[in-house]
């Protein structure tokens, strides 16, 4: 490495773009390491395995493409051949990586919806998924180390550390299964899901299961009722007594509720779900398209005419960037079970000596 200078004055654009880089690599260690962390104490649900795979590419982006990317734009220096191979080749793989793991976990999501009750199944299918998004991401990235690339900057500019690769040929292959196809996958994943939500709550709470005729009633005589006053007692699920037929019950135990209201009950959580749900997904998608969307149409057009500004560059690589700072924000806080770990991990010391976090009903929903 040569004698390092910054690049332009260091005036207030210096600085303010120095502190927001600052904050997003900061930010993308420490919500990614704290997202792994809570996976570690949450119980094992479907959705866990393409997360990890999510938080682990993002935690990577953070450790080591954010603070060579955010030396390159405020310094001026030179780094060799093999240092500035191995930063380009982390950077798509673990961009791309975290691409995919986001379409392994909108996969996991719209099965969750769609067979609620494979829940082995799932797992065993959601881990595999997170295991292939790596072997597919690595060759994705492992040509940007082999494939030469123009020099990335105009006449009287100084060249940048570790340029990014240009090569027409390589840019449309990379993009395409970097972001057009996974983003394609997304969006009809994504569509299903709502679709998926619109139908009748009645006909997905009872999926599978088959309607039940109700038994007629039995006739008995008055004999056999004064019978059954004599000898017969109940008990009810909280340890009441009930002498049938009395009219009278222990005055500590409330009636039981209806099926009528049961099943007016089921049906409010179950829309207050699809509509939590959905909201998280229109989200979720706008979050990825927003950030990623910019750079991917900004790389292909410079790559053909060398016309995109340095500028456009820096604003459009930083806010994907910033994708992976703002994933834990919303990917895990959409998971119950690990927004429960973080507030345990949070709220406890490390010496805790349960380190299992215990679901609750709703959390264990798929």
């Amino acid at each position: 490495m040569t004698t390092i200078s910054t690049r332009g004055e260091v005036g207030a654009s210096w600085l303010v773009a120095a502190a927001a880089m600052g904050i997003v690599t900061a930010t993308t260690l420490a919500g990614n390491g704290a997202v792994l962390a809570a996976l570690k104490r949450a119980q094992r649900s479907p959705a866990h395995y393409p997360l990890a795979s999510l938080a682990a590419a993002d935690l990577l982006v953070g450790a080591f493409v954010l603070p060579i990317a955010a030396a390159r734009e405020l310094f001026v220096f030179h780094l060799n051949w093999a240092i500035c191979s191995c930063w380009s080749t982390l950077d798509v793989l673990c961009c791309t990586a975290s691409i995919l793991s986001l379409c392994a976990l909108g996969w996991e999501r719209w099965r969750g919806i769609t067979a609620p009750l494979s829940r082995a199944r799932r797992a065993r299918q959601a881990r595999l998924y997170a295991v292939l998004v790596w072997p597919v991401a690595a060759a994705v990235a492992a040509p940007t180390a082999f494939i030469p690339s123009p020099k990335h900057f105009h006449p009287g500019e100084a060249a940048k550390a570790c340029t990014v690769n240009t090569n027409v040929g390589y840019v449309f292959f990379s993009t395409s299964f970097s972001f057009y196809l996974p983003a394609s996958v997304m969006v009809t994943l994504y569509a299903r899901i709502l679709y998926a939500l619109a139908s009748p709550p009645t006909i997905r709470a009872h999926r599978g299961r088959s309607p039940t005729k109700p038994e007629p009633p039995k006739t008995t005589t008055p004999l056999e009722t004064i019978k059954v006053q004599k000898t017969l007692v109940f008990t009810s699920p909280k340890g009441c007594h009930l002498n049938v037929p009395s009219d009278k019950t222990d005055a500590k135990c409330p009636a039981p509720a209806s099926p009528k209201n049961k099943a007016f009950s089921s049906s409010d959580g179950i829309i207050s779900r699809q509509r939590r749900a959905t909201r998280t997904i229109v989200m979720l998608m706008t979050l990825f398209l927003v950030c990623w969307t910019p750079f991917f149409v900004m790389l292909p057009v410079d790559s053909l005419c060398e016309c995109v500004r340095d500028v456009t560059w820096l604003w459009c690589t930083w806010l994907g960037y910033a994708n992976s700072a703002l994933n834990p924000l919303v990917y895990a806080a959409a998971s119950p079970s690990v927004r429960q770990a973080l507030h345990k991990s949070l709220t406890t010391s490390s010496s805790t000596r349960n380190t299992d976090v215990q679901l609750s009903p709703s959390a264990r929903r798929p």
